[in-house]
């Protein structure tokens, strides 16, 4: 089984390449998803951030509010590196378990810090998703609902696009022409597929 990372940064259309993969009728684990259900009320990830970060990141019912996490996260450099450390070990056990139940030939995983923390060990390929950084501006303000200054602010708190892209053994560029995307990854996995295939029968 060739398992293959799916990363870049935020706004790169990461969850699109996800999405045509899995038209493809390939599995593709996603690390947000595992977050998301991690951090809700009475699993470990929610418990783990409570008793860490306390009432500053719960709304006015006590409830996590996940807008606060993230601001406070992107603020505080520190605490984002306490929230990588509370739930990231949860997050790859989710994900390395969602492989070993894998049957196919091919294995994705949506991995936006695959780079920072240091997981390309686990892959075989790397794929990174990249996209013009005016594209990504729109996409972060319309998608996620936040301001220009707010988004900019993120995309400087992150690693560079330029530094996801020399760490792949593929990058596709997503400025919204689908069917491209499409007929790449398709190209690309067909080449794979050939080249294991040769080196199947070559003599021993």
């Amino acid at each position: 089984m060739i398992k293959t990372a799916i990363t870049g940064v935020m706004g790169s259309g990461k969850s699109t390449l996800s999405r045509i993969l899995r038209e493809m009728g390939y599995p593709v684990f996603d690390c947000d998803e595992a977050s998301r259900q991690l951090m809700q009320p009475g699993q470990p990830g929610w418990q783990r951030c409570m008793q860490t970060f306390g009432e500053q990141i719960c709304d006015d019912q006590g409830q996590l509010d996940r807008s606060r996490l993230a601001r406070l996260v992107f603020d505080d450099p520190a605490a984002r590196r306490q929230l990588e450390e509370l739930t990231h070990p949860l997050i790859i056990e989710k994900m390395m378990e969602d492989a070993r139940r894998c049957q196919g030939d091919w294995w994705f995983a949506e991995v936006p810090l695959l780079f920072e923390a240091g997981l390309q060990s686990l892959f075989d390929e790397i794929i990174t998703v990249s996209a013009p950084q005016p594209l990504i501006l729109q996409r972060l303000q319309q998608g996620r609902h936040i301001s220009r200054q707010e988004a900019l602010r993120r995309m400087a708190a992150q690693m560079s696009p330029q530094q996801k892209e020399a760490g792949a053994t593929l990058v596709i560029v997503n400025d919204g022409d689908l069917e491209a995307m499409r007929a790449t990854i398709r190209q690309w996995i067909r080449e794979k597929y050939d080249a294991a295939e040769s080196e199947r029968h070559l003599p021993v």
